[in-house]
């Protein structure tokens, strides 16, 4: 008894000190990190340094094991591969060499992947464009890629045309390629009719099944990549940053070569493994730490079209994912979707991403019954990254951990302290260098530049001044070199890192970088001068977009003209939902315009003194007035007005179309149909109640539409913070005023 006893207590010493010194922790960060470390040498050693190298890989030694599950139909590595081949020799037969860029423009597909995999192959440079640009946004991103050839989903043709002219002004681009892979619906999605084209695409190539099978699937001979070197770009991500409009983010073979094999090392990632994600293959989350971790592992990956709440669980049970990766605010929306008896009939182990907030953290462990929750920080262009495997209540809701051992042995990782008023990096006086923060301290989070291939900085594509803005020297030591990661965050004293806010000029809003000066661009179109910043919505993740506007712009400004404005030139997720007027505008010493004040006032009345708050409500065609009561219906989770009974009947309209849609429209008062619509409408203000914690957007986002009716016939904006695949009310015919007004 006394030898047991004896045990007892060591273990029980022993998981002291792990918890206290996170010792476990640090050993798994130093295996994932040698493990990389040596897999990077071992491909230069071989000349084998393109990420297409993994890819290529897995086809030649499990060409028959399934690489992706893509709309219900598998696709095995050699299936695969004998597309990009015939890809890569379209592109050799168009006289594309290494160096050169192809812009690709398309949806969550194998598709998208298969063009990734031949520039690789060849050693071209594919450039990712956000497909909800539009206007001056898509512009701007093809134009900075420098692209010979812009390829793009059918449905996407017309966001295209209508900038045509300016992209090939402001671009090399010498043809645009319409690309049907014979799977993909040619509308982009069942649920939308395909945008209509105002002036019809000039230099248009219809490239599908039929012109892809004249070339040749043989393996792409390996001389193609010889040149390939540690800094040689493998593709360009687009990141909003800290200042501009979109920056594109060197990835090179090297740093992203070494990041997504150190990822399946940290995951456990296997060969059995079904990793799902329905998140953008454009961003660089879903494209290296999904897509080319599975390269690595040999995983296979479930392609999600796009998120939606309603099916996330039915489709990770159909084709029995084992893994599913999450951004931002999904883990919400996922929570708000009512119980069902099956939350926990899956064979998921893990859930991993980044930006899952505190408090959700626990509830979508215990409700979901995913054990590990494997949260990361790191960015496109970053030197690094932050990781937090967690598999309990200590540490959760951290974006990562530095235990005793690993702050010592490489103290690249630092939270150093700003301005509290102008956000600038803090210097002491005395020696010039900047100030570590103390524990529980909000600073700015940077990662020291080294030479490792992991924490080399690249920049950006052309952009020597956007770079140069992200260098910190002379931080910590004289001659040292640090990347500003521009975010705020706080340090515990057991070694976690908790998230705080965005600082500068971009704010957070749906999973989505919001550049201010790309909004204040927009808006200059119609004001000649906006200031732009994020602000707390209450029950919402992220910032809202608003911008302050001085009196003089303001006396003739017409609202209805800017929604229209900003509507068109600028992503959903980035258009302002909140205007404040303001006597006159700010300014720093350095003659910048003054943000911080701004967006710590907020959208509340009582800190904004004086100055009219106007906001863009649901299913407006103008800002309108923003006054107390709107502020204490969203602080509430519900709104009080009209848009509140539209939600309530859309709902409604919602769950009776499932069963009855035939009938929808024909109902006559005092009938079954009627009756039993009255019944969905009470259910939907049931689960509206229920729900109201998480805000009206939140339960709008469980239910996506059910079929093409509700798009149709659908009004034309989202409620506050809403996802793009969430339904709009229908229009008001003669049964909807009826809901309405019982509503």
């Amino acid at each position: 008894m006394a030898a047991i006893a004896k045990a007892a207590a060591s273990f029980a010493a022993i998981a002291y000190l792990d918890a206290k010194h996170g010792l476990a922790n640090d050993l798994m960060l130093g295996r994932g990190a040698s493990a990389g470390e040596w897999r990077h040498k071992y491909r230069t050693w071989r000349n084998k340094l393109s990420l297409y190298e993994y890819f290529d890989n897995q086809a030649q030694k499990r060409p028959d094991a399934i690489a992706y599950v893509y709309l219900g139909k598998n696709f095995t590595w050699g299936q695969v591969a004998k597309d990009v081949h015939r890809l890569a020799n379209y592109l050799l037969s168009r006289g594309f060499k290494a160096g050169d860029r192809v812009a690709i423009f398309m949806g969550n597909s194998v598709a998208i992947l298969e063009w990734f995999f031949a520039c690789m192959c060849i050693n071209v440079v594919p450039a990712f464009i956000n497909n909800s640009l539009t206007g001056k946004g898509l512009v701007h991103c093809v134009s900075v890629a420098r692209a010979k050839l812009l390829v793009y989903e059918p449905y996407l043709e017309g966001p295209i045309a209508d900038v045509q002219d300016e992209l090939l002004a402001k671009s090399p681009i010498e043809n645009f390629l319409r690309y049907d892979d014979g799977v993909t619906p040619l509308d982009g999605d069942a649920e939308k009719p395909p945008a209509q084209v105002a002036k019809p695409l000039q230099k248009v190539i219809a490239f599908g099944p039929a012109e892809l099978d004249k070339y040749s699937p043989k393996r792409i001979p390996d001389k193609y990549r010889k040149d390939v070197q540690e800094a040689t770009t493998a593709a360009l991500i687009y990141t909003s940053g800290t200042t501009g409009l979109p920056k594109a983010a060197l990835c090179s073979h090297g740093r992203m070569g070494t990041a997504v094999s150190v990822w399946p090392t940290f995951n456990s990632f296997g060969p059995k493994d079904r990793i799902y994600t329905p998140m953008p293959l454009y961003h660089s989350s879903a494209l290296f730490l999904c897509i080319c971790a599975s390269l690595c592992s040999g995983s296979t990956v479930i392609i999600g079209r796009k998120f939606s709440a309603r099916k996330y669980w039915d489709e990770v049970r159909k084709y029995d994912a084992t893994v599913v990766q999450y951004i931002g605010e999904i883990a919400r929306y996922l929570l708000a979707v009512p119980p069902s008896p099956l939350d926990k009939q899956h064979n998921v182990r893990m859930a991993y991403g980044n930006g899952m907030r505190p408090d959700v953290w626990n509830k979508f462990r215990d409700r979901y019954g995913v054990r590990t929750i494997s949260e990361f920080f790191a960015s496109s262009e970053g030197n690094g990254a932050l990781i937090n495997y967690n598999t309990g209540p200590f540490g959760a809701g951290a974006v990562g951990r530095l235990g005793t051992l690993a702050r010592k042995l490489r103290p690249d990782f630092k939270i150093i302290r700003v301005d509290p008023i102008t956000e600038d990096i803090y210097r002491d006086p005395k020696t010039g260098l900047c100030v570590e923060c103390a524990p529980g301290e909000a600073g700015e989070f940077v990662m020291r530049i080294g030479n490792t291939s992991i924490s080399k900085f690249q920049g950006y594509a052309d952009n020597p001044e956007a770079t140069n803005k992200k260098l910190l020297k002379d931080a910590l030591a004289k001659g040292d070199a640090w990347f500003r990661s521009g975010d705020l965050m706080t340090k515990d004293a057991d070694g976690f890192f908790y998230f705080g806010d965005r600082m500068g000029d971009t704010f957070r809003w749906r999973s989505e970088n919001v550049s201010t000066t790309e909004v204040a661009n927009a808006l200059g179109e119609v004001v000649g001068e906006a200031n732009v910043y994020g602000v707390l919505v209450p029950k919402h993740d992220g910032r809202a977009g608003c911008a302050a506007i001085p009196a003089e712009y303001a006396q003739d400004l017409d609202f209805k003209l800017l929604a229209a404005t900003v509507r068109k030139s600028l992503p959903k997720y980035a258009v302002p939902l909140f205007i404040r007027i303001v006597p006159n505008m700010e300014q720093t010493g350095t003659v910048k315009q003054q943000k911080v004040q701004l967006r710590n006032q907020g959208i509340q009345h009582n800190l904004c003194g004086e100055d009219k708050l106007y906001w863009l409500p649901p299913n407006a065609d103008a800002y309108q007035p923003f006054l107390p009561e709107h502020y204490k219906s969203i602080e509430d989770g519900k709104y009080q007005s009209s848009a509140h009974a539209q939600t309530v009947y859309a709902l409604a309209m919602l769950e009776a179309q499932r069963h009855r849609s035939s009938f929808l429209h024909k109902a006559t008062p005092g009938s079954r149909v009627d009756q039993r619509l009255r019944t969905d409408r009470e259910v939907a203000q049931s689960l509206l109640c229920s729900h109201a914690d998480l805000g009206i957007d939140i339960v709008l986002a469980i239910y996506d539409a059910p079929d093409a009716q509700l798009d149709r016939d659908g009004a034309k904006d989202a409620p506050l913070g809403r996802p793009d695949h969430a339904p709009r009310p229908p229009p008001r015919t003669k049964v909807t005023r009826k809901y309405l007004n019982s509503a």
